[in-house]
């Protein structure tokens, strides 16, 4: 496939070439002969100084094409993507941009990127390419598993071609009965030619079934197709969404080994937040088990009232707004900040005693934070001995409270402010006058330059932690296969732990996904205080009306490193390595 497209495009491109300038035609000459004789780094060189803005030069588009197919037969594949990027922004309207489209089409299947793919080739109007392309687009794609075409299926309903192949591969190679469905209905939806033999044949009413359906799980990611590749037009929330998905396309390899059969179905939601009432009105999500995100509000509501309708479970990885909790079929990773402190006080009473001393600022989100630890320290028959609201006026007013005679039981401080001066006040009140009594505190500390780790440890100063993950050690599976799979990195020395998002977007797979698929008509009571929910990077525990995570991890500095005190479960440590070995 690749020889065939690179004899058609020689020969398209080098007609219709008059030259102008002859120091300009003897530099494009010396390119394509490079080019034809396979001599792609050369020709690379010869075609560079082709590509500037220089008076007479008639062949900067061709100079950025064949940089770009250089590449494409070198692999560089994100070099030849830059070159073709280049061309179609500097001339959007070149006669020959349908070959651009054909070889990008190209690279992005060589890259096992079909979604991109199938988006350039849909672009492409030249009827006699476009046969070319859909002659690629059948080679790639017979070349994809099973789980990868019935997912690209689910995407593009109505592509008759992409059914074709989905059928043939289910019928040389499936080893599930239900397929045998799926290709029935494909051939009479499409009208599709039915392979001569299949690999299994019909069981009869009642047999019992050898697997069980595949699940299909819809993933809502601002990743913006178009421009997802350039790093320097990814957003933050792109970068966020990349993160978290390669987590769930390595725990979902995982779970293949397993036989647990899972397709994860990306639905790019970052330019258009009715997007989801759009697919929705065409029926698209009809074959969808569940749903993952979107992160914000506004589609993350959209997305919710969706999963509703259909009574399936819809998970959130960053999202943490009460206004969602109620309802049954939604869950949050995050724990609110009401959840933050509540469980931050069940830790207090539990460890340190029931009398506390409080310190908030009026900002909303310390607000609540207080007042549900408060609330909670009281339900649980502890005592505020003092509350005091902290501004400029009344930071002076700390010393005074910790000096009253009343306040020296007190079993720990809470708290609930951003405020360097306050901090720094009270570290220097509470070393002077209370130097045993903990403190608990939101994160906000830990950024404060002017107060130490050792000073914090020395203080016992605990910090509420709502994102704290655990990181795997130097043989932990994901981190390995983050490496391998998404940086290409195989020594172990140079392996880097995954994003947080990546260890979420591997912990949604390896919990919710795989609970459903093994427990799809008791999820929600599987969910319930779940164990292997508890073992997991980040930790999570759900009630049965508890649907933000109420695990909070609460950390503190020991030996100027954070550890976490209060974790789920005790984890072995990794065996020393032997020195003599």
């Amino acid at each position: 496939m690749k020889k065939l497209f690179f004899v058609i495009t020689i020969l398209v491109l080098q007609l219709s070439v008059v030259a102008q300038n002859k120091k300009l035609t003897a530099q494009y000459q010396k390119g394509k002969t490079a080019l034809n004789a396979k001599q792609y780094q050369e020709a690379i060189t010869a075609f560079e100084p082709l590509q500037k803005p220089t008076k007479g030069n008639i062949y900067r588009e061709y100079a950025y094409f064949y940089t770009a197919l250089c590449n494409f037969n070198l692999k560089k594949y994100k070099d030849a993507e830059k070159s073709l990027e280049n061309l179609s922004e500097k001339f959007p309207n070149w006669d020959k941009m349908q070959e651009a489209l054909y070889l990008q089409a190209n690279i992005a299947f060589e890259r096992k990127e079909d979604n991109i793919a199938l988006t350039y080739i849909d672009k492409i109007k030249d009827a006699s390419i476009a046969k070319d392309a859909n002659e690629m687009k059948s080679f790639y794609l017979g070349k994809r598993e099973i789980s990868a075409l019935k997912n690209l299926q689910i995407v593009y309903p109505k592509d008759k071609q992409v059914a074709q192949v989905l059928v043939d591969k289910l019928a040389a190679e499936s080893i599930e009965p239900a397929d045998l469905d799926l290709i029935d209905s494909l051939i009479e939806k499409h009208g599709l030619s039915r392979p001569e033999k299949t690999r299994l044949q019909k069981v009869s009413k009642g047999s019992k079934r050898a697997f069980k359906d595949t699940l299909n799980v819809g993933v809502f990611l601002p990743i913006n197709f178009k421009d997802y590749k350039d790093s320097k037009k990814r957003t933050t929330a792109t970068n966020l969404g990349i993160e978290f998905y390669h987590g769930m396309r390595i725990a979902k390899r995982q779970l293949d080994t397993s036989r647990v059969f899972v397709n994860l179905l990306v639905y790019d939601v970052y330019q258009n937040p009715d997007t989801l009432e759009l697919m929705y009105k065409k029926n698209e999500f009809a074959r969808i088990d569940m749903f993952v995100g979107p992160f914000y509000d506004e589609d993350f509501a959209k997305a919710l009232e969706i999963a509703e309708k259909k009574d399936i479970p819809i998970i959130n990885p960053f999202l943490s707004t009460p206004k969602f909790l109620d309802s049954k079929n939604a869950y949050f990773l995050q724990p609110t900040v009401e959840t933050q402190g509540k469980q931050s006080a069940t830790f207090a009473i539990k460890t340190f005693g029931k009398k506390v001393i409080i310190f908030h600022s009026d900002l909303a989100d310390d607000l609540k934070l207080m007042n549900a630890h408060k609330a909670e320290v009281e339900r649980l028959g502890g005592q505020v001995l003092a509350q005091q609201k902290l501004s400029v006026t009344t930071i002076p007013l700390i010393e005074e409270i910790l000096a009253k005679p009343e306040n020296k039981d007190v079993a720990y401080i809470f708290v609930a402010s951003p405020s360097q001066a306050a901090a720094e006040k009270i570290m220097e009140q509470m070393k002077e006058k209370m130097p045993n009594v903990p403190i608990i505190t939101t994160l906000a500390w830990k950024k404060f330059a002017e107060i130490k780790p050792q000073d914090l440890e020395a203080q016992k100063v605990h910090f509420i932690d709502p994102d704290y993950t655990r990181l795997g050690g130097e043989k932990d599976k994901l981190k390995i296969q983050y490496n391998l799979k998404v940086r290409h990195v195989e020594m172990y020395s140079n392996m880097v732990a995954p994003p947080l998002a990546t260890h979420k977007g591997y912990d949604v797979t390896r919990t919710f996904i795989k609970t459903l698929y093994e427990s799809k008509d008791n999820f929600y009571k599987k969910v319930v205080d779940n164990e292997d929910f508890k073992r997991t990077y980040r930790g999570y525990i759900f009630g049965d009306k508890q649907r933000d995570n109420q695990y909070v991890p609460i950390l503190k500095y020991s030996e100027k490193k954070l550890i976490v005190v209060n974790p789920l479960f005790e984890e072995k440590p990794e065996p020393k390595k032997d020195g003599n070995r």
